[in-house]
């Protein structure tokens, strides 16, 4: 069963062979709730609120959180700078939705959900897991301060600047690379992105229900003063991000990510993937 089960996901039909199941583990030390779907596991740091592992079938991390370096720029863009949502900057909730950090608390509802609050009580948001996609409903965020929602980690489960792709609802796939720590970064509006290498099997994607007025961001983060050409980094794309590491966002909001279970090579498989996030709104 098992094995059809991964038959399936590799021909990129979603179904309903296995149930979404939601445990306790030990992950970097300490506990995290490991979320298994049919298209992806993730690894949720319950006391951070968001996601320090997300891995798709063929075991390639996305995410790949480290707790060291921390904190140092512009080298823990292998490490610590990493995460899904990353929700929280600055403020007195500085890091919450961001693994690593501990402003938060976290409960499991109905098998499928966790819900989050920051210890302020300033911050609520829930993850509802299926086969196919984590859905994100921010329902309350602290008037005084606005957030994003970023993507960091490295595409296709590891940092290959020449090799990875990108696109949104404005086009793809494209191999336009924008060297964040040279100040070379894409801002448009976006309801939709994906990321991936040459050499993945698999797409990661991230979208919002509603196209705002916000500037997005997307470019590649390396480790060391070499930029894009370092030997290590991430892919930097949030919704609700301009200049500064500013965030933009004041309102509860619904997004969506997931691993869709194919490269994107071909316009033709740019547009099937946008029918793919379509439907799930």
């Amino acid at each position: 069963m098992k094995f059809f089960a991964y038959l399936v996901f590799s021909l990129g039909i979603f179904t309903s062979l296995e149930a979404v199941s939601i445990s306790s583990v030990t992950h970097l030390g300490r506990p995290h709730l490991r979320v298994i779907t049919q298209s992806a596991t993730y690894l949720y740091d319950p006391v951070a609120g968001g996601f320090s592992s997300i891995i798709d079938q063929h075991g390639q991390d996305w995410v790949a959180y480290k707790d060291q370096p921390w904190g140092e720029y512009p080298a823990a863009a292998a490490s610590s700078y990493r995460g899904v949502p990353n929700l929280v900057f600055r403020s007195e909730d500085d890091g919450a939705g961001h693994p690593g950090h501990q402003k938060c608390k976290s409960q499991v509802i109905d098998g499928t959900k966790i819900v989050t609050e920051s210890l302020s009580g300033k911050w609520t948001w829930n993850w509802t897991f299926t086969e196919r996609y984590a859905r994100l409903e921010v329902t309350k965020v602290d008037p005084e301060h606005p957030y994003w929602f970023l993507y960091e980690g490295p595409a296709g489960g590891a940092y290959l600047p020449r090799q990875t792709y990108w696109g949104s609802n404005q086009g793809g796939p494209n191999f336009s690379r924008y060297d964040h720590y040279r100040g070379s970064v894409r801002r448009d509006h976006f309801q939709w992105m994906y990321f991936g290498s040459a050499g993945s099997k698999a797409s990661f994607f991230m979208a919002m229900t509603e196209l705002d007025q916000h500037p997005d961001h997307y470019s590649l983060l390396g480790n060391t003063a070499s930029g894009i050409d370092s030997p290590d980094g991430m892919v930097v794309a949030g919704f609700g991000r301009t200049e500064g590491a500013t965030p933009l966002l004041r309102e509860p909001a619904v997004f969506y990510i997931g691993i869709y279970p194919r490269a994107i090579k071909r316009p033709k498989q740019h547009r099937r993937l946008g029918r793919f996030i379509s439907r799930i709104f």
